[in-house]
């Protein structure tokens, strides 16, 4: 007979176990929404109440089909822009789809703008690829690579700078493992100029452990990603055995007169993340005694709303896994019997054959593939010559330069309470 002391501790056991991966489940598909006043010393009274939507890494995750889960829950909170912190794509997968999806599921009504971030870069072997450029100005958003935008109200303004670093090109090792440089006080001003006196100056960044280089820079306000709120986050002991490389891993920090906000993201990036829920940061700016201070909301969603959307995100994920897993049982077959593929395994192999995100190595790679079936006789897609890797780099490079010269928005909420918004390729004052 088991005692009775064994039994509580085998129900405890296991009580702990489904609680933990139900965390697991919630850290990863139930998206939790922050709402957050930011105090801005010297903003405008124009400009108080400012609403902005920060997201970053989102690693090419959806959530929803074609991720409108994640644009619903975006559009409800009205927000006045929607800034992106980078990394919307994913190097290790060469995936950049679900960024693409969530550009066209938002639409045009909200003003998008984005920094970039490493793995943004590291699609392109260590600068913006030129399909990934053309493909979110298409879409209506502002990529701000070392430049600024400069948003008008009623007369008022605020620069909004976005700053990234250069990535560590190490040709040993992949792309896709290249890291940014660290981040100096004059590598700041080298990029972004001197920084502007005459406005509020808000600075968005994937490289949220430059902080300090940021505040003597003279930013007001920092909104920085890259560190996934340290992945997980654990009660109590969670500054013990943080990693060192995440020294600000989410929330607001202060310096000097300067803050940051560094959103937790949204992706994993092939980690796992506990206790720390994908995060869309809703932030408003205010003034310092501003009256919006009393009305600003804590959180609007109630803890029926948050059981709902995970139990409503782990069915359609199990129902999502079960097509995949059918689809390819059913390729298998037909690859044992000689018989059509399913329209799944064409799309992945069309999408495979025509990745426009390979680097020359590995369209070298594919080159040299098709030339051994050729030679087997099967048919194959030709693939254009190779560049060599300076041929690559100076047509991306090319490209980029062409795409950020100068872009407008002509439709925002209303002529009257936003002119115009500008990005300038020149950003030295």
């Amino acid at each position: 007979m088991i005692p009775n002391w064994l039994t509580i501790l085998i129900i405890l056991v296991i009580f702990a176990a489904v609680m933990v991966l139900l965390e697991l489940f919630r850290s990863k598909y139930v998206l939790s929404t922050t709402h957050k006043a930011v105090t801005v010393t010297g903003l405008s009274k124009v400009l108080d109440g400012m609403k902005f939507v920060v997201i970053g890494d989102l690693h090419s995750v959806s959530f929803g089909e074609k991720n409108s889960e994640l644009a619903r829950k975006i559009k409800r909170e009205k927000p006045d822009y929607i800034l992106f912190t980078g990394n919307m794509g994913d190097a290790k997968s060469m995936q950049v789809d679900a960024f693409y999806d969530f550009l066209d599921a938002i639409g045009r009504d909200i003003p998008v703008v984005m920094v970039p971030g490493c793995d943004d870069l590291r699609l392109g072997n260590g600068t913006l690829h030129k399909n990934f450029v053309k493909s979110v100005t298409e879409a209506g958003g502002i990529i701000l690579n070392n430049s600024r935008a400069e948003i008008n109200v009623g007369g008022e303004k605020i620069y909004i700078y976005g700053f990234c670093p250069e990535l560590r090109k190490d040709d040993s090792k992949p792309s896709s493992e290249w890291k940014f440089r660290k981040v100096r006080t004059e590598d700041v001003s080298n990029a972004l100029g001197v920084c502007p006196k005459d406005a509020t100056v808000i600075l968005i960044t994937n490289y949220a452990n430059g902080f300090e280089a940021y505040s003597r820079w003279g930013a007001s306000l920092v909104l920085a990603g890259g560190t996934h709120g340290g992945y997980y986050r654990i009660p109590v002991i969670d500054r013990f055995v943080r990693n060192k490389a995440f020294v600000y891993t989410g929330g607001e920090y202060r310096l000097s007169r300067c803050k940051m906000y560094v959103t937790r993201g949204l992706g994993t990036s092939g980690k796992v993340r506990f206790n720390n829920p994908p995060e869309i940061a809703v932030l408003s700016l205010v003034r310092p005694n501003s009256p919006l201070l009393r009305t600003m909301p804590v959180n609007q969603e109630s803890i029926y709303d948050m059981f709902s959307y995970w139990f409503r995100s782990e069915s359609r994920a199990v129902l999502e896994l079960l097509n995949e897993r059918t689809d390819s049982l059913r390729d298998w077959w037909a690859s044992v019997t000689k018989k059509e593929q399913s329209v799944y395994a064409k799309r992945g192999n069309e999408k495979r054959d025509g990745n426009l995100y390979l680097s020359p190595q590995e369209r070298a790679k594919e080159n040299a593939k098709r030339v051994m079936k050729s030679e087997e006789g099967k048919p194959v897609r030709r693939v254009s010559r190779v560049k060599t890797r300076s041929e690559y780099i100076r047509e991306i490079q090319a490209e980029s330069e062409e795409s950020e010269k100068v872009h407008s928005y002509d439709k925002f909420k209303s002529a009257e309470e936003i002119d115009k918004i500008k990005v300038f390729s020149d950003i030295h004052i």
